[in-house]
């Protein structure tokens, strides 16, 4: 027998809740069970489709307990006599006596009993005790914003139904919240499309954290607004979340009503205490309630308690979005907003400060954490400072927060929020501002070239005006860094103009910078210079001072405590193996590297560190290891939309699927996205990995000249490099192959796998090779073929591989000096046949980036070949080398 109807509407989601809480219930422990959350989290809801779902274990009946209406606890045993069987009798008897008396008579029934919206009633809680100690199977199920504290209790927190993170996927629907609004969504207009609104149905979910009540209110907007402008009311104000429905409950026709029977539970403290706290962002920790919001633990507790705050398993605490908006709504009622907010402001500011020694020492880690878990209260505390133009305190905390971007990989919510910031400043800043403007330029400006982000400004004259500003006023601390910055400048510079002047520039700017803080006494920014200095040593082509200046500064990092430092010192090592030709070498610092960049959390290192150790996997031949690499790259750059981390996960993806699958569409398929995604502003470094899937595929697919169109973008600068020579060699044996030039195919290919095994493991794995030295062995014959595998073995790698890049005029066996043209000839060193090539479009006028499109080279192969033009013309700029060839009638 049953005492409650169906629910008029289908119920969505919870599964997991359903099935973890019917099992509860098969406990015999458990006799009463309270399920708490805010009002409009679905615990009623809940509750009857749980009983639903048991009927079968309660025989005897469920009964639905209705207490909402109740003003008084002694009215709560009538409300429950009128829910069950129970009548009372017109005798002598108590009313209390009768009805115990009629549960000892049923105390082995196997009876559920649902207990609705107890919270105000919490007082009368004891009279659930004595009726589970009258009987033996009665089980209640109480649905409460409070727990009812008693030792019989188990209590489940209820949440909002589940809600995607990010608008994607394509299987939005899943989600329970999601689910919920199409339902209500086509109840209305039955042919409501979530794939045309999937983006604002998401945001809405999100928006109200998949609280099933403001879900339903929402959704009942649609016969006036579309999605996206409900999301935007409710953004605006909560009170669009009501209905008109006539036959919903009235505490559930708005959003409002719902909360404001929560906050007339609450005493003054309480109230005072929770709209304080609605102006944190993504939750707060206990200190920086009681700072902020005058929270002591007896409040917050009691807040938890009401389910108008949440605790996470990891002590942090928070507010649900709309509670938080109606709470805010209190603050501004109560006059307490611009007090409230400076607070908070103050506070954590403060905490950047506080956490600047730690950063650079042996509490790095931790330092990094507390930023991270707390980065949206304190990228609005940043907003609420600017606004009221406390550049003080935006000067003093930059520091923090810019280490927090560089070595959390989180550039561009820091980039963006210092340009906000330098705009808003004054355009007659006094000097307290000046100061506090510069010293966010000079971060700002080295974000920017550490995080690879567009460049629209002149870097190299803002840190000079930064620098400049700081000498005026004698502040070594900040002329050291600023000096540290401008090297930094100057070693971009460097990269992207090829200009020798920059690099010596960028020495003697590190070196100066590095005797301010060898002087100051500062071990962490000593190191750091120094390490710049190492890696520009490196960049110059001095391997073994740059690995030296490293390897010194990796114990002293260490005694400080600078993983960071360490983790990119690693990295470093890494990249100078491979200038070395040291593969086993790169491949051990990179997999030391991945280690120490997932210990700090480098988004950017984990990315590049993982790139280089996928790299290696592929090119020793354990491509199962690369793929998995890959794969997570690939999702991590998606994750926190890396343009460079998507390039080289792509390209490195479309390598392996030929290679592993021979999946020569799908590798050609990936090598366009990655160009596709190229295209994008100015980012840091290379696509080679996708010419080689470019010319992998077109290989496989038996496209040999445009496989060759690639061999000049598949190297690095220098040719005897076996990594991508592996590669070219063995392209260029299948397109041998095919022109009817066994000979040579077998020579060529010989060349590839006498080359070490990191590097030539690959081939071994790819079945188009395997098929390629089988058909050459049938064609030549065993004798001839083991002939031609000898001499190929024997060939010279750096000038076998120049001859298929055009770089030597013959083809494998004659000097490039003999047949050139006089003119080229007169030179002390000719321009390769490439180089002529260059030459020739950059007196057309055309860029790097045309020029690589034109050749079907990388970018950075134009820069080399450029480079090397200037050197051998004796030139340093491209209005030189223009009128230098013409002079001698080169062009």
């Amino acid at each position: 027998m049953e005492s409650f109807a169906l629910a008029p509407t289908t119920f969505v989601g919870r599964s997991q809740e359903i099935n973890d809480i019917s099992a509860l219930l098969e406990n015999p422990s458990c006799r009463l069970l309270t399920l708490i959350g805010p009002g409009g989290i679905g615990k009623t809801r809940l509750a009857v489709e749980i009983a639903a779902r048991v009927r079968a274990s309660f025989p005897d009946g469920i009964y639905f307990v209705p207490l909402a209406a109740l003003s008084r606890v002694e009215d709560i045993l009538a409300a429950i006599a009128e829910a069950t069987p129970f009548r009372f009798l017109q005798d002598a008897h108590d009313p209390r006596e009768q009805f115990f008396n009629y549960l000892r008579e049923k105390h082995s029934k196997r009876l559920l009993l649902l207990m609705d919206n107890f919270e105000h009633l919490l007082d009368g809680a004891e009279l659930v005790s004595e009726m589970l100690a009258a009987t033996t199977n009665l089980k209640i199920i109480a649905t409460s914003r409070e727990a009812l504290n008693l030792q019989e209790e188990w209590v489940r927190q209820i949440a909002g139904l589940a809600y995607p993170e990010q608008d994607s996927a394509a299987a939005l629907g899943a989600y329970g919240a999601v689910q919920l609004f199409v339902d209500r969504a086509r109840r209305i207009s039955g042919d409501f499309d979530l794939a045309e609104n999937s983006h604002s149905v998401v945001e809405l979910c999100r928006l109200v954290e998949g609280m099933p009540l403001a879900i339903e209110l929402a959704a009942g907007w649609l016969t006036t607004l579309q999605p996206a402008s409900i999301v935007q009311e409710i953004r605006r104000n909560m009170d669009i979340l009501a209905t008109r429905s006539r036959n919903l409950p009235e505490r559930h026709r708005s959003i409002r009503s719902v909360f404001s029977h929560s906050w007339e539970l609450l005493d003054e403290a309480g109230r005072d205490v929770f709209r304080r706290l609605s102006v944190f962002r993504g939750g707060f920790t206990r200190d920086a309630a009681e700072v902020v919001a005058g929270a002591s633990l007896h409040v917050l507790a009691g807040l938890v308690d009401k389910s108008l705050v949440r605790l996470s398993a990891t002590g942090r605490y928070d507010v649900h979005e709309l509670l938080r908006q109606y709470g805010a709504e209190q603050l501004d009622v109560a006059g307490q907003r611009e007090a409230v907010q400076r607070a908070y402001s103050d506070y954590y500011l403060g905490m950047l400060v506080r956490l600047e020694p730690d950063l650079k020492s042996h509490g790095q880690i931790a330092a990094l954490d507390v930023i991270q878990a707390d980065f949206e209260n304190v990228r609005r505390a940043w907003k609420l400072a600017e606004q009221r133009g406390d550049y003080a305190a935006l000067g003093r905390a930059a520091e923090s927060l810019h280490f927090f971007a560089d070595m959390r990989g989180r550039y561009h919510e820091v980039v963006h929020l210092l340009r906000k910031t330098v705009e808003h400043f004054p355009p007659e800043p006094d000097e307290a501002q000046q100061v506090a403007l510069y010293r966010i330029q000079a971060r700002l400006i080295r974000l920017v070239l550490l995080g690879t982000m567009r460049i629209d400004f002149d870097v190299a004259a803002q840190i000079d005006a930064c620098l400049a500003a700081a000498r005026a006023r004698g502040d070594q601390a900040e002329t050291g860094y600023c000096l540290l910055v401008a090297g930094i400048v100057s070693v971009w510079h460097a990269r992207n103009d090829r200009c020798s002047d920059s690099l010596f520039n960028a020495f003697e700017l590190f070196h100066e910078s590095q005797a301010i803080f060898e002087a100051l006494g500062d071990p962490f920014y000593m190191v750091d210079v120094s390490v710049w200095d190492g890696s520009s040593w490196m960049y110059g082509g001095d391997l073994d001072t740059g690995v030296d200046i490293l390897m010194r500064n990796l114990d002293i990092l260490r005694d400080i405590g600078d993983r960071n430092g360490v983790a990119w010192i690693t990295l470093n090592l890494s990249e100078a193996m491979l200038a070395a030709l040291d593969y086993r070498g790169c491949e051990q610092y990179s997999r030391e590297g991945l280690a120490l960049m997932r210990e700090i959390g480098s988004l950017k290192g984990i990315l590049q560190s993982m790139f280089k150790l996928a790299a290696m996997s592929t090119l020793k031949g354990d491509l199962e290891e690369a793929r998995v690499l890959v794969d997570e790259l690939r999702s991590l750059a998606d994750e926190v939309n890396s343009l460079d981390g998507k390039m080289i996960s792509v390209g490195l993806l479309g390598f392996l699927l030929c290679v592993m699958d021979e999946d020569y569409a799908g590798g050609a398929a990936l090598a366009l996205e990655n160009y596709a995604i190229s295209l994008e502003p100015f980012f840091g470094y290379n696509d080679v990995a996708a010419r080689w899937a470019k010319a992998v595929s077109a290989c496989g697919l038996g496209d040999y000249d445009r496989a060759r169109h690639h061999y000049g973008a598949m190297c690095w600068e220098r040719r005897d490099d076996p990594g991508p020579a592996t590669v070219i060699l063995a392209l260029e044996a299948a397109a041998r192959a095919h022109e009817g030039a066994p000979d040579d195919a077998a020579e060529l290919l010989a060349l590839a796998f006498s080359q070490p095994d990191w590097v030539s493991g690959w081939l071994h794995r790819w079945l188009l090779v395997t098929r390629l030295r089988a058909d050459l062995e049938a064609r030549l014959g065993a004798e001839a073929f083991r002939a031609a595998w000898e001499r190929g073995g024997q060939l010279d790698l750096e000038r076998t591989v120049k001859a298929m890049l055009g770089e030597l005029d013959d083809d494998l066996t004659t000097d490039t000096s003999e047949d050139a043209d006089a003119a080229n000839h007169s030179l002390p060193e000719p321009l390769s046949r490439r180089e002529l090539e260059v030459l020739e479009l950059i007196a057309e006028g055309l860029s790097n980036r045309e020029i690589a499109e034109r050749l079907s080279l990388s970018v950075g192969t134009v820069k080399v070949h450029t480079r090397n033009i200037y050197g051998k013309l004796d030139v340093n700029s491209r209005t030189q080398a223009i009128a230098q060839a013409a002079k001698l009638d080169l062009l």
